[in-house]
């Protein structure tokens, strides 16, 4: 395979203009995750989209070809927006008024100036649940929780903010030779062992962006990548999308050390009593994906205190923090322990005085 070549070194992600195929407007053209249709709020007029259910496959690019094969048909620029609070770049629709940060819920945010369109997606997991939805999540999520007051089940999700997220996904078939040592018993020389390990791998995942600073983001990515469809800007209609700033090289140097991390791991499970020195990969036959995937931002509040939580936009994945009886437990456990030693302090006494 050729050397890998600096494809893109930043990138941002933009919104394009949709417009009703019915009466042409742009304004208040949405995407409904339920009927997966646009829905123009002049004319009436809902427009489908296509779903995995129509058949519909996001196609996987060559790498050492991106330049060439890339779209970077965004259409034009929507409203980048920037918070100073966390950093997060997100870009809405030009008529939606944005008070607050979706990750921090800052309302420190600014319009930052539009720059010169690059790549564009190639794929996008769609939402598959409205945001109302997102509170029967929350709740299940909740009740598989271990002593959660029971008072917790009441509270409702405040601030849900449907978002897309920037990644990339990498595909490649790796020849892997190791090499290492087994220790020896009897004082002799450690013995060299070199191996040599094939393996595919499909859809590793990598942020695209390094400005999200959330919490829970990372543990509800269990994205099913079999439902992306191909990238329109239809996905996007009046729902922001995060601006990404990881470059596809970059991407690929991250998604490698996942790779690292996973043979090393199956060498050793295969080898168990080999100390591993050393493992030299090459790569063959890399794709890639610029995928948007779909997130659900929210917020809870339980007593004095406000409590963060992520959705996974497709599959429901919830995320969050939940108060719990350990505490009580733990007080009056320790409580228990107290007035214990204390009547035991008592009884001793009263023996001392009566019997001693």
């Amino acid at each position: 395979m050729s050397e890998n070549r600096s494809v893109i070194s930043s990138v941002s992600v933009t919104s394009s203009d949709v417009k009703c195929p019915g009466c042409g407007t742009s304004i208040g053209v949405r995407f409904n995750p339920l009927t997966a249709t646009l829905t123009c709020p002049f004319c009436g007029l809902s427009s489908k989209l296509a779903t995995p259910q129509d058949g519909a496959v996001a196609k996987e690019l060559d790498f050492n070809s991106a330049l060439q094969r890339a779209s970077v048909d965004w259409g034009s620029y929507k409203k980048i927006v920037v918070c100073s609070n966390c950093g997060g770049q997100t870009v809405y629709d030009a008529e939606q008024v944005t008070g607050a940060c979706p990750f921090c819920g800052s309302t420190s945010v600014a319009t930052a100036p539009e720059i010169e369109q690059v790549m564009a997606p190639n794929a996008v997991i769609p939402f598959s649940f409205s945001k109302e939805q997102a509170q029967n999540y929350f709740i299940e999520f909740v009740k598989k929780k271990r002593l959660v007051i029971k008072k917790v089940f009441n509270c409702k999700l405040e601030n849900v903010a449907g978002i897309y997220l920037p990644y990339w996904t990498f595909d490649t078939f790796t020849a892997s030779t190791y090499y290492g040592y087994y220790s020896n018993t009897d004082n002799t020389p450690y013995d060299l062992v070199t191996g040599t390990l094939y393996q595919n791998f499909d859809d590793i995942l990598v942020s695209a962006t390094n400005n999200l600073r959330h919490p829970f983001i990372s543990k509800v990515t269990d994205y099913d990548f079999e439902k992306a469809v191909p990238f329109t800007a239809g996905y996007l209609a009046g729902i922001p999308a995060v601006r990404y700033t990881l470059g596809l090289n970059d991407g690929w140097e991250n998604s490698k050390k996942k790779i690292a991390e996973k043979l090393k791991k199956d060498v050793h499970r295969a080898n168990r009593d080999l100390l591993v020195k050393g493992i030299v990969t090459n790569y063959y036959n890399v794709k890639f994906r610029c995928l948007m995937a779909p997130l659900y931002l929210a917020q809870y509040r339980f007593g004095k205190k406000s409590f963060m939580v992520a959705i996974n936009g497709q599959t429901g994945k919830t995320y969050c923090d939940v108060p719990t009886k350990i505490k009580r437990i733990i007080l009056l456990g320790t409580l228990g322990i107290i007035l214990g030693a204390a009547l035991e302090f008592l009884l001793i006494l009263l023996y001392a005085k009566y019997f001693g």
